[in-house]
Protein backbone atom coordinates (compact mmCIF):
# COMPACT_ATOMS: atom_id res chain seq x y z
CA UNK A 1 0.00 0.00 0.00
CA UNK A 2 1.43 3.35 -1.01
CA UNK A 3 1.87 6.34 1.24
CA UNK A 4 0.69 9.62 -0.24
CA UNK A 5 0.50 9.51 -4.00
CA UNK A 6 -2.38 11.93 -3.53
CA UNK A 7 -0.89 15.43 -3.54
CA UNK A 8 -2.14 17.95 -4.53
CA UNK A 9 -19.09 21.38 -0.58
CA UNK A 10 -21.89 22.16 -0.96
CA UNK A 11 -21.90 25.20 -3.24
CA UNK A 12 -24.76 26.19 -5.46
CA UNK A 13 -23.27 27.84 -8.53
CA UNK A 14 -25.87 30.16 -10.00
CA UNK A 15 -24.76 32.61 -12.65
CA UNK A 16 -21.26 31.15 -12.55
CA UNK A 17 -22.49 27.73 -13.68
CA UNK A 18 -25.50 27.96 -15.98
CA UNK A 19 -27.42 24.89 -17.07
CA UNK A 20 -25.94 22.99 -19.98
CA UNK A 21 -28.19 21.67 -22.71
CA UNK A 22 -27.01 20.30 -26.04
CA UNK A 23 -23.75 20.84 -27.87
CA UNK A 24 -21.93 24.09 -27.45
CA UNK A 25 -21.20 25.69 -30.80
CA UNK A 26 -18.47 28.09 -31.88
CA UNK A 27 -14.76 27.49 -32.31
CA UNK A 28 -13.67 23.88 -32.72
CA UNK A 29 -10.37 22.16 -31.92
CA UNK A 30 -9.63 19.07 -34.02
CA UNK A 31 -5.83 19.27 -33.98
CA UNK A 32 -3.36 19.95 -31.21
CA UNK A 33 -1.81 22.80 -33.20
CA UNK A 34 -5.13 24.69 -33.08
CA UNK A 35 -5.34 24.82 -29.29
CA UNK A 36 -3.53 28.06 -28.55
CA UNK A 37 -5.26 30.16 -31.20
CA UNK A 38 -8.74 28.87 -30.33
CA UNK A 39 -8.52 29.36 -26.56
CA UNK A 40 -7.04 32.84 -27.07
CA UNK A 41 -9.87 33.98 -29.32
CA UNK A 42 -13.00 32.03 -28.32
CA UNK A 43 -15.26 31.71 -25.30
CA UNK A 44 -17.47 29.00 -26.82
CA UNK A 45 -15.28 26.04 -27.71
CA UNK A 46 -15.81 22.51 -28.96
CA UNK A 47 -13.04 19.91 -28.56
CA UNK A 48 -13.18 17.08 -31.10
CA UNK A 49 -11.04 14.00 -31.70
CA UNK A 50 -7.27 14.25 -31.96
CA UNK A 51 -4.01 12.92 -30.53
CA UNK A 52 -1.91 14.93 -28.08
CA UNK A 53 1.86 14.62 -28.71
CA UNK A 54 4.09 12.83 -26.24
CA UNK A 55 5.47 14.72 -23.25
CA UNK A 56 3.37 17.87 -23.61
CA UNK A 57 0.32 19.15 -21.72
CA UNK A 58 -2.95 19.91 -23.46
CA UNK A 59 -3.12 23.28 -21.73
CA UNK A 60 -6.62 24.79 -21.78
CA UNK A 61 -6.12 28.13 -20.06
CA UNK A 62 -9.58 29.48 -20.80
CA UNK A 63 -10.98 32.98 -20.91
CA UNK A 64 -13.37 34.01 -18.14
CA UNK A 65 -16.85 32.68 -18.78
CA UNK A 66 -15.83 30.12 -21.40
CA UNK A 67 -18.24 27.31 -22.33
CA UNK A 68 -16.21 24.28 -23.44
CA UNK A 69 -17.59 20.97 -24.73
CA UNK A 70 -15.71 17.72 -25.29
CA UNK A 71 -17.41 15.74 -28.08
CA UNK A 72 -14.61 13.58 -29.50
CA UNK A 73 -11.89 11.18 -28.41
CA UNK A 74 -8.68 12.53 -26.96
CA UNK A 75 -5.70 10.17 -26.83
CA UNK A 76 -2.24 10.90 -25.42
CA UNK A 77 1.05 9.66 -26.84
CA UNK A 78 3.48 7.78 -24.61
CA UNK A 79 6.25 9.50 -22.69
CA UNK A 80 7.73 8.87 -19.26
CA UNK A 81 7.08 12.16 -17.46
CA UNK A 82 5.03 13.60 -14.57
CA UNK A 83 2.39 15.33 -16.68
CA UNK A 84 -0.33 16.38 -16.47
CA UNK A 85 -1.60 15.20 -19.80
CA UNK A 86 -4.23 17.94 -19.69
CA UNK A 87 -4.77 21.08 -17.60
CA UNK A 88 -7.92 23.21 -17.39
CA UNK A 89 -7.73 26.64 -15.75
CA UNK A 90 -9.97 29.68 -15.60
CA UNK A 91 -12.84 31.49 -13.91
CA UNK A 92 -16.59 31.04 -14.42
CA UNK A 93 -16.10 28.07 -16.70
CA UNK A 94 -18.78 25.67 -17.91
CA UNK A 95 -17.23 22.41 -19.13
CA UNK A 96 -19.37 19.59 -20.56
CA UNK A 97 -18.59 16.13 -21.85
CA UNK A 98 -20.99 14.96 -24.54
CA UNK A 99 -21.94 11.27 -24.60
CA UNK A 100 -19.71 10.80 -27.66
CA UNK A 101 -16.50 11.92 -25.99
CA UNK A 102 -13.70 10.08 -24.16
CA UNK A 103 -10.49 11.29 -22.51
CA UNK A 104 -8.24 8.25 -22.94
CA UNK A 105 -5.10 8.36 -20.80
CA UNK A 106 -3.88 5.09 -22.40
CA UNK A 107 -2.56 4.01 -19.02
CA UNK A 108 -1.91 0.47 -20.24
CA UNK A 109 1.23 1.85 -21.93
CA UNK A 110 2.64 2.85 -18.50
CA UNK A 111 1.26 0.28 -16.06
CA UNK A 112 3.86 -2.06 -14.59
CA UNK A 113 2.30 -3.11 -11.29
CA UNK A 114 4.51 -0.70 -9.32
CA UNK A 115 2.72 2.65 -9.59
CA UNK A 116 4.75 5.43 -7.97
CA UNK A 117 7.36 2.96 -6.71
CA UNK A 118 8.60 2.34 -10.24
CA UNK A 119 11.58 4.06 -11.85
CA UNK A 120 9.24 4.76 -14.77
CA UNK A 121 7.56 8.17 -14.52
CA UNK A 122 3.82 8.11 -15.06
CA UNK A 123 1.75 11.25 -15.74
CA UNK A 124 -1.54 12.18 -14.11
CA UNK A 125 -4.31 12.75 -16.61
CA UNK A 126 -6.00 16.01 -15.66
CA UNK A 127 -5.23 18.98 -13.42
CA UNK A 128 -7.94 21.52 -12.61
CA UNK A 129 -7.26 24.97 -11.18
CA UNK A 130 -10.47 26.95 -11.49
CA UNK A 131 -12.88 29.25 -9.68
CA UNK A 132 -16.68 29.60 -9.81
CA UNK A 133 -16.88 26.80 -12.35
CA UNK A 134 -18.99 23.77 -13.26
CA UNK A 135 -17.70 20.56 -14.88
CA UNK A 136 -20.29 18.02 -16.01
CA UNK A 137 -20.22 14.48 -17.43
CA UNK A 138 -16.55 14.07 -18.29
CA UNK A 139 -15.40 10.52 -19.06
CA UNK A 140 -11.82 9.48 -18.34
CA UNK A 141 -10.35 6.05 -19.10
CA UNK A 142 -7.13 4.27 -18.15
CA UNK A 143 -5.12 6.75 -16.08
CA UNK A 144 -1.37 6.03 -15.98
CA UNK A 145 -1.28 7.27 -12.35
CA UNK A 146 -3.53 9.82 -10.64
CA UNK A 147 -6.60 10.57 -12.71
CA UNK A 148 -7.61 14.08 -11.57
CA UNK A 149 -5.80 16.62 -9.39
CA UNK A 150 -7.74 19.63 -8.10
CA UNK A 151 -5.57 22.38 -6.65
CA UNK A 152 -5.74 26.13 -6.22
CA UNK A 153 -9.49 26.00 -6.84
CA UNK A 154 -12.51 27.67 -5.23
CA UNK A 155 -16.23 27.13 -5.80
CA UNK A 156 -15.99 24.28 -8.27
CA UNK A 157 -18.59 21.56 -8.87
CA UNK A 158 -17.77 18.20 -10.48
CA UNK A 159 -21.01 16.46 -11.53
CA UNK A 160 -21.83 13.16 -13.25
CA UNK A 161 -18.27 12.12 -14.10
CA UNK A 162 -17.14 8.61 -14.96
CA UNK A 163 -13.56 7.48 -14.32
CA UNK A 164 -13.01 3.98 -15.69
CA UNK A 165 -9.72 2.25 -14.86
CA UNK A 166 -11.26 -1.22 -14.85
CA UNK A 167 -8.67 -2.49 -17.34
CA UNK A 168 -6.01 -1.79 -14.73
CA UNK A 169 -7.31 -4.55 -12.46
CA UNK A 170 -5.65 -7.13 -14.73
CA UNK A 171 -3.03 -5.03 -16.52
CA UNK A 172 -0.90 -3.71 -13.65
CA UNK A 173 -2.42 -0.36 -12.69
CA UNK A 174 -1.44 0.97 -9.25
CA UNK A 175 -1.61 4.34 -7.45
CA UNK A 176 -4.39 5.43 -9.78
CA UNK A 177 -6.19 7.83 -7.43
CA UNK A 178 -9.53 9.04 -8.74
CA UNK A 179 -9.50 12.61 -7.37
CA UNK A 180 -6.74 14.25 -5.31
CA UNK A 181 -7.49 17.61 -3.70
CA UNK A 182 -5.28 20.24 -2.06
CA UNK A 183 -5.28 24.00 -1.47
CA UNK A 184 -8.89 24.23 -2.57
CA UNK A 185 -12.10 25.44 -0.93
CA UNK A 186 -15.80 24.99 -1.58
CA UNK A 187 -15.44 21.99 -3.88
CA UNK A 188 -18.31 19.59 -4.62
CA UNK A 189 -17.91 16.21 -6.30
CA UNK A 190 -21.23 14.41 -6.76
CA UNK A 191 -23.12 11.83 -8.83
CA UNK A 192 -19.83 10.33 -9.95
CA UNK A 193 -18.51 6.82 -10.67
CA UNK A 194 -14.88 5.83 -10.11
CA UNK A 195 -13.33 2.41 -10.82
CA UNK A 196 -9.65 2.49 -9.93
CA UNK A 197 -6.79 0.95 -7.93
CA UNK A 198 -6.14 3.47 -5.15
CA UNK A 199 -7.99 6.21 -3.26
CA UNK A 200 -11.33 7.01 -4.85
CA UNK A 201 -11.10 10.47 -3.23
CA UNK A 202 -8.02 11.72 -1.41
CA UNK A 203 -7.97 15.06 0.41
CA UNK A 204 -4.57 16.47 1.40
CA UNK A 205 -5.68 19.99 2.26
CA UNK A 206 -8.78 22.13 1.92
CA UNK A 207 -11.95 23.47 3.50
CA UNK A 208 -15.67 23.21 2.81
CA UNK A 209 -15.58 20.09 0.65
CA UNK A 210 -18.62 17.97 -0.22
CA UNK A 211 -18.55 14.47 -1.73
CA UNK A 212 -22.01 13.07 -2.40
CA UNK A 213 -23.54 10.17 -4.27
CA UNK A 214 -20.27 8.56 -5.30
CA UNK A 215 -19.88 4.96 -6.45
CA UNK A 216 -16.31 3.72 -5.92
CA UNK A 217 -15.13 0.28 -7.08
CA UNK A 218 -11.79 -1.44 -6.58
CA UNK A 219 -10.30 1.45 -4.64
CA UNK A 220 -8.78 2.39 -1.30
CA UNK A 221 -11.97 4.25 -0.51
CA UNK A 222 -12.86 7.71 0.72
CA UNK A 223 -9.64 9.11 2.15
CA UNK A 224 -8.08 12.05 3.95
CA UNK A 225 -4.27 12.09 4.00
CA UNK A 226 -2.50 14.90 5.86
CA UNK A 227 1.08 15.73 6.80
CA UNK A 228 3.02 15.92 3.55
CA UNK A 229 3.75 19.66 3.98
CA UNK A 230 5.74 21.56 6.60
CA UNK A 231 3.53 24.62 7.17
CA UNK A 232 0.60 24.21 9.57
CA UNK A 233 -1.86 25.87 7.18
CA UNK A 234 -0.88 23.42 4.45
CA UNK A 235 -1.67 20.50 6.77
CA UNK A 236 -5.24 21.50 7.56
CA UNK A 237 -8.50 19.90 6.45
CA UNK A 238 -11.73 21.46 7.71
CA UNK A 239 -15.45 20.98 7.14
CA UNK A 240 -15.50 17.94 4.86
CA UNK A 241 -18.53 15.73 4.20
CA UNK A 242 -18.74 12.34 2.52
CA UNK A 243 -22.35 11.19 2.20
CA UNK A 244 -24.81 8.90 0.41
CA UNK A 245 -22.09 6.86 -1.29
CA UNK A 246 -21.04 3.27 -2.04
CA UNK A 247 -17.57 1.71 -1.86
CA UNK A 248 -17.49 -1.85 -3.19
CA UNK A 249 -15.03 -4.63 -3.99
CA UNK A 250 -12.28 -2.49 -2.52
CA UNK A 251 -9.35 -2.78 -0.14
CA UNK A 252 -10.61 -0.03 2.19
CA UNK A 253 -13.88 1.73 2.72
CA UNK A 254 -12.85 4.87 4.62
CA UNK A 255 -9.31 5.94 5.46
CA UNK A 256 -7.93 8.87 7.48
CA UNK A 257 -4.13 8.82 7.65
CA UNK A 258 -1.63 11.28 9.06
CA UNK A 259 2.14 11.35 8.79
CA UNK A 260 3.93 11.08 12.12
CA UNK A 261 6.68 13.66 12.45
CA UNK A 262 7.62 17.17 13.52
CA UNK A 263 5.14 18.91 11.22
CA UNK A 264 1.87 20.15 12.75
CA UNK A 265 -1.63 20.22 11.39
CA UNK A 266 -5.30 19.55 12.01
CA UNK A 267 -8.21 17.57 10.57
CA UNK A 268 -11.49 18.94 11.93
CA UNK A 269 -15.25 18.87 11.38
CA UNK A 270 -15.31 15.82 9.12
CA UNK A 271 -18.49 13.80 8.54
CA UNK A 272 -19.04 10.43 6.89
CA UNK A 273 -22.78 9.75 6.60
CA UNK A 274 -24.84 7.02 4.95
CA UNK A 275 -21.94 5.09 3.41
CA UNK A 276 -22.46 1.53 2.16
CA UNK A 277 -19.41 -0.75 2.09
CA UNK A 278 -19.44 -4.04 0.20
CA UNK A 279 -16.72 -6.64 -0.36
CA UNK A 280 -14.04 -4.75 1.59
CA UNK A 281 -10.93 -6.93 1.94
CA UNK A 282 -8.65 -4.96 4.31
CA UNK A 283 -10.31 -2.39 6.57
CA UNK A 284 -13.81 -0.99 6.61
CA UNK A 285 -12.84 2.09 8.64
CA UNK A 286 -9.13 2.79 9.10
CA UNK A 287 -7.91 5.85 11.04
CA UNK A 288 -4.21 5.92 11.80
CA UNK A 289 -1.63 8.44 12.96
CA UNK A 290 1.48 6.41 12.32
CA UNK A 291 2.33 7.00 8.68
CA UNK A 292 5.84 7.76 7.48
CA UNK A 293 7.47 7.74 4.06
CA UNK A 294 8.33 4.09 4.71
CA UNK A 295 4.79 3.09 5.62
CA UNK A 296 2.98 2.42 8.88
CA UNK A 297 5.16 2.19 11.98
CA UNK A 298 2.71 1.11 14.69
CA UNK A 299 3.94 4.09 16.75
CA UNK A 300 1.37 6.86 16.29
CA UNK A 301 1.94 10.55 16.98
CA UNK A 302 -0.57 13.31 17.63
CA UNK A 303 1.20 15.95 15.56
CA UNK A 304 -1.73 16.10 13.10
CA UNK A 305 -4.82 16.34 15.32
CA UNK A 306 -8.08 14.67 14.28
CA UNK A 307 -11.04 16.26 16.06
CA UNK A 308 -14.80 16.61 15.63
CA UNK A 309 -15.14 13.45 13.54
CA UNK A 310 -18.73 12.30 12.96
CA UNK A 311 -19.64 8.91 11.52
CA UNK A 312 -23.27 7.89 11.07
CA UNK A 313 -24.97 5.01 9.29
CA UNK A 314 -21.86 3.25 8.01
CA UNK A 315 -22.92 -0.26 7.04
CA UNK A 316 -22.11 -3.24 4.87
CA UNK A 317 -19.87 -6.30 4.55
CA UNK A 318 -16.24 -7.30 4.55
CA UNK A 319 -14.62 -10.38 3.07
CA UNK A 320 -11.29 -12.16 2.97
CA UNK A 321 -8.88 -13.56 5.51
CA UNK A 322 -7.19 -10.31 6.55
CA UNK A 323 -10.24 -8.05 6.87
CA UNK A 324 -10.91 -5.89 9.93
CA UNK A 325 -14.02 -3.74 10.28
CA UNK A 326 -12.62 -0.94 12.48
CA UNK A 327 -8.99 0.04 13.04
CA UNK A 328 -8.16 3.16 15.06
CA UNK A 329 -4.62 4.06 16.09
CA UNK A 330 -4.30 7.53 17.64
CA UNK A 331 -1.21 9.21 19.02
CA UNK A 332 -1.15 10.86 22.44
CA UNK A 333 -3.62 13.76 22.40
CA UNK A 334 -4.15 13.28 18.69
CA UNK A 335 -7.86 12.41 18.65
CA UNK A 336 -10.79 14.16 20.34
CA UNK A 337 -14.53 14.75 20.18
CA UNK A 338 -15.52 11.90 17.89
CA UNK A 339 -19.22 11.00 17.61
CA UNK A 340 -20.17 7.72 15.93
CA UNK A 341 -23.55 6.08 15.47
CA UNK A 342 -25.15 3.41 13.32
CA UNK A 343 -21.91 1.54 12.59
CA UNK A 344 -22.83 -1.93 11.29
CA UNK A 345 -20.10 -3.77 9.40
CA UNK A 346 -20.34 -7.55 9.12
CA UNK A 347 -18.14 -10.42 7.95
CA UNK A 348 -14.67 -9.29 9.09
CA UNK A 349 -12.13 -12.03 9.68
CA UNK A 350 -10.51 -10.20 12.61
CA UNK A 351 -11.88 -8.24 15.60
CA UNK A 352 -11.87 -4.46 15.75
CA UNK A 353 -8.75 -2.72 17.07
CA UNK A 354 -9.08 0.74 18.67
CA UNK A 355 -6.93 2.69 21.13
CA UNK A 356 -9.39 5.61 21.19
CA UNK A 357 -13.10 5.32 22.01
CA UNK A 358 -15.52 7.53 20.03
CA UNK A 359 -18.67 8.70 21.76
CA UNK A 360 -21.61 6.43 20.93
CA UNK A 361 -19.53 3.47 19.74
CA UNK A 362 -17.88 0.56 21.50
CA UNK A 363 -14.99 -0.90 19.60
Amino acid sequence: MKLFVCIFSLIALSSASPAINGTVGGCTITNYNQVESVINSCTTISVGSFAVPAGVTLNLHLKTGTHLTFNGNLAFAYSEWDGPLMRITGDQLTVLGESSHLIDGRGELWWDGQGGHSSKKKPRVLEISATNSYFKALKIKNCPMTCVGISGSTSVTIDYWNINNKDGDTKGAYNTDGFDLAHSNYITIKNTVVWNQDDCICVNQGQHLMFQNLHCTGSHGLSIAVGIYQAYADNTVHNVTFKDSVVENANLGMHIKTIAGSQKGEISSVTYSNIKLSGITWWGINIQQDYTNDGSTGQPMGNIVIKDLTLSNIYGTLSGTVSTAIYVLCGSGGCSNWHWSGINLQGAAHPNSCNYAPSGFTC
